[in-house]
C-alpha cells in the first residue's frame, strides 16, 4: 500500500506588533493547547478544500451552526 501526501497545518488568529513577535506568540500557543484543545486541519495535496478538523486525534466539528 502506497501512503499519500496530506497537508496538515494549524492556523491562529494572532495580535502582534511584529511578524517575529507573532511567531513567537504562535509556538507559545502551540506549546500551551496541546494536541488535546489545538485545531489541526488535514487534507489530501490537490484537494486543500476538503479539509477535515482534527482535535486530539479525532475529527472534529468546528462549525457553530452546526451544533445540536
Amino acid at each position: 500500500m502506497s501512503k499519500k501526501s496530506w497537508l496538515v497545518n494549524v492556523a491562529l488568529p494572532i495580535e502582534a506588533d511584529s511578524p517575529a513577535e507573532a511567531v513567537g506568540e504562535y509556538w507559545r500557543y502551540v506549546a500551551e493547547l496541546g494536541s488535546a484543545e489545538l485545531p489541526a486541519y488535514v487534507s489530501p495535496v490537490g484537494d486543500e478544500l476538503s479539509m477535515i478538523p482534527f482535535v486530539g486525534g479525532e475529527v472534529t466539528n468546528l462549525d457553530p451552526e452546526e451544533d445540536d
